[in-house]
């Protein structure tokens, strides 16, 4: 994925001249990491395009391996905020990229002496995922830090419309349940609850909560048993800073344990790492996963349609 063609440069930015796939790129980031892949596979890309990456992992939950891909690395507790925006000003950092999943009970554990930080939680009105994260990124806003798309340099990791296991369409009754659960998975996006519901026969098994999508899929297996489908959705107007949809091999293997039927994804607003890997044993399971697109209902026609568009 390296870049291609001639750049020209002006203070911090990269612009591109020959590859559309990004335009204006800043020549150095900040990474603010979670747990997973994700923020290994941001600062893989980002460095491959010739961004020098600063990690700032979240002590606990960011993996070591980031080191080998960052110009400087950092361990940071959740609420050391002002250490990290006291970091970017060093690094002369006008951009961060969030990625990576924080649970959200690691915040609930934490005692914070961050003032700053003290400040922001006394103000806001909920401790809901989207209001903190939303709150931290007005505070790096205030500061001259902005946080850029956490998907601008994988934008191919996140699939088009359509089955992305060939070998296992959906039966009837995968779609209906897919189709039931899309709106209601929305819904619970929109009130900041999960992204990830599980459905069976049209009804609701699980609701995911604290506990994330691997953790959701553990705690529906006793409920309902084999054959549950899920549905995991992008946010309405999902904010694409923070907060992605992601599944990836771990998923898979959790959703075969479990002996899931199917799984359903939002197109061009999930990202799917290691994909190739995952749908091999996704079909050899037997799950159908299906990528859909919002407003679009499912039916073997639109798949199909999907399909020649492809």
């Amino acid at each position: 994925m390296a870049v291609a063609g001639s750049s020209n440069s002006y203070e911090g930015v990269h612009v591109l001249c020959s590859t559309p796939r990004l335009t204006d790129v800043p020549t150095r980031i900040g990474l603010v990491a979670g747990e997973g892949k994700f923020p290994i596979v941001i600062a893989q890309a980002a460095q491959s395009e010739g961004v020098a990456v600063h990690t700032f992992g979240v002590a606990g939950l960011a993996h070591e391996s980031l080191r080998r891909y960052s110009k400087h690395f950092h361990m940071l507790r959740l609420t050391e905020l002002s250490r990290l925006i006291e970091l970017c000003h060093e690094y002369q950092l006008k951009h961060v990229i969030m990625a990576g999943r924080v649970p959200h009970s690691v915040l609930l554990k934490q005692i914070s002496f961050d003032r700053r930080v003290v400040r922001i939680l006394g103000g806001l009105s909920n401790k809901k995922a989207d209001s903190l994260l939303k709150a931290a990124v007005e505070e790096l806003d205030k500061e001259g830090i902005e946080v850029l798309d956490s998907t601008m340099f994988i934008k191919s990791c996140m699939p088009e419309p359509g089955l992305l296991t060939p070998r296992v369409p959906p039966t009837a009754e995968i779609l209906k349940d897919m189709n039931f659960g899309r709106p209601i998975a929305k819904e619970i996006g929109r009130l900041d609850i999960g992204q990830t519901i599980v459905v069976k026969n049209q009804v609701v098994v699980a609701v995911e909560a604290l506990e994330g999508t691997d953790g959701l899929i553990k705690r529906a297996n006793p409920l309902a048993g084999e054959g549950t489908v899920f549905v995991k959705v992008s946010k309405p107007r999902q904010d694409m800073r923070f907060d992605v949809p992601v599944i990836g091999l771990t998923t898979i293997r959790n959703l075969a344990s479990a002996r899931a039927a199917g799984l359903c994804i939002t197109a061009r607003e999930s990202l799917f790492f290691d994909r190739q890997e995952a749908i091999e044993l996704a079909e050899q399971n037997r799950i159908c996963i299906i990528s859909c697109e919002d407003g679009v209902p499912l039916t073997m026609e639109s798949l199909q349609a999907a399909a020649v568009a492809r």
